[in-house]
């Protein structure tokens, strides 16, 4: 588990900007009228697709592995939960990003802590 200050800045900050910007791509695209499993679905598409050219970009910076499991699992997720939300009630692009990067912040926490029980290192 990676313990260095940039490493785990980067990880939040790549985390973050993915949420933040699936979060806002999916509340403009999904309103009331779509269908919610209809929604979630293309929500979580919008994720993969919107999330892959950051997660490259990032994983320049701060590896590859380490950024791209969690950023993919924020990717699809803030789709999902943002184009979810959008289908139940009208949803700005500023609370979509709000929503993503709260998501991003959890899912890397999660994370973290599945890493750290899953090889030991959980106290």
């Amino acid at each position: 588990m990676e313990t260095r200050p940039y490493f785990i800045l980067g990880d939040l900050i790549s985390n973050m900007l993915a949420g933040a910007a699936v979060g806002c791509a999916t509340a403009a695209l999904i309103t009331v009228n779509w269908p919610m499993p209809v929604a979630m679905i293309t929500g979580m598409a919008l994720g993969m697709l919107l999330g892959m050219p950051i997660q490259i970009a990032c994983s320049l910076l701060f590896g590859a592995f380490e950024v791209m499991i969690p950023m993919m699992l924020t990717s699809m997720t803030a789709g999902m939960a943002v184009a979810m939300r959008a289908s139940m009630q009208e949803t700005a692009g500023g609370a979509g990003a709000l929503w993503g990067v709260c998501i991003g912040v959890f899912v890397l926490g999660f994370t973290y802590l599945s890493n750290a029980v899953l090889s030991g290192d959980a106290r």
